[in-house]
């Protein structure tokens, strides 16, 4: 593979958008414990555009992306559990290219319902989980708070949450009200208007997706020995105290918890939802524009690598 070259996305210096160049790259190669994959669609998270724009650092030149879906093409030495021609999505670290290299074991076989654009969009699946189960260690019967509960962490987290039988709580805009519901919340808050901390009794666990002031407001809504998990930001350890809570950041994003949603998504019982999907590769400023400045929404936001 070392004299073909493939089109991919690089970033040489921290900045906006326009710092997403589009380039010929030599085709990457598995080592031991790698399958390379033509990648067909990439999923587009909060954290290609921070890491572009510098709040969290990488060695320049790097292609964007964490997450893909695609069909194997090669494999690397000792892999035995893929095979050529195999459909995969999961945790692909640099996934804005047309071929990428990943370890097998963060690859997931692509279940048939899904398109490949929906399959690049579970990312978030296994960042709910983690937050939610590692970390907040939802059990059934526990009344949870999700903020943001249409986001593309948060649709996630009111599926998980209900199909592990908590009582689920959300907010989200006026007009994903409805949709909420239909992913397993029983009560769906409107955050622009309505002051959400008003409108139920405390929980045992929240998941806060937003931060700033969404997170100084909600340790109030925690019960006393509860825990508040936020995903944006470390949470005040003195306000924890305060409320005589716990609060972690959950960024966790554990094997185990690719494991767990992989069983969730083959049986159909959690899906993505597609907010929009950008083609082909050259799209990728306007869809890191989109999934920065493009206000609240539904679901996740896909780059696709063809037209």
């Amino acid at each position: 593979m070392k004299d073909i070259h493939i089109q991919a996305i690089r970033v040489h210096a921290y900045g906006g958008s326009d710092q997403l160049k589009l380039e010929e790259i030599p085709a990457p190669v598995p080592g031991p414990g790698e399958v390379l994959i033509d990648i067909v669609a990439s999923g587009v998270n909060p954290v290609d555009w921070k890491i572009r724009e510098g709040m969290m650092q990488r060695p320049l030149p790097y292609i964007p992306g964490v997450e893909a879906s695609g069909v194997v093409v090669a494999l690397g030495e000792g892999v035995t559990d893929k095979k050529v021609g195999q459909a995969v999505y999961g945790a692909v670290d640099g996934s804005y290219t047309a071929c990428a290299v990943a370890p097998s074991a963060q690859l997931f076989p692509k279940p048939f319902h899904l398109s490949f654009e929906e399959a690049a969009a579970c990312g978030g699946a296994k960042t709910a989980w983690g937050a939610l189960f590692d970390v907040g260690k939802l059990t059934k019967g526990q009344r949870v708070f999700i903020h943001a509960g249409a986001g593309g962490v948060g649709h996630f987290a009111v599926q998980l949450a209900f199909h592990a039988g908590a009582y689920v709580i959300a907010t989200a805009s006026g007009e994903n009200l409805e949709f909420v519901k239909s992913l397993g919340a029983s009560e769906v808050i409107d955050y622009k208007t309505t002051p959400f901390e008003t409108e139920t009794d405390q929980v045992d666990v929240l998941l806060d997706t937003v931060g700033g002031d969404t997170l100084d407001r909600s340790y109030q809504l925690v019960k006393p020995g509860g825990i508040l998990v936020c995903l944006v930001q470390p949470p005040s350890p003195e306000k924890a105290t305060a409320a005589g809570i716990r609060a972690e950041w959950g960024g966790t994003k554990t094997l185990h918890a690719m494991q767990e949603v992989a069983k969730l998504l083959d049986k159909d019982l959690i899906r993505p939802s597609i907010r929009k999907v950008f083609a082909p590769l050259s799209k990728a400023a306007a869809a890191q524009d989109y999934s920065q400045l493009g206000g609240p929404g539904r679901g996740k936001v896909v780059l696709k690598i063809e037209e």
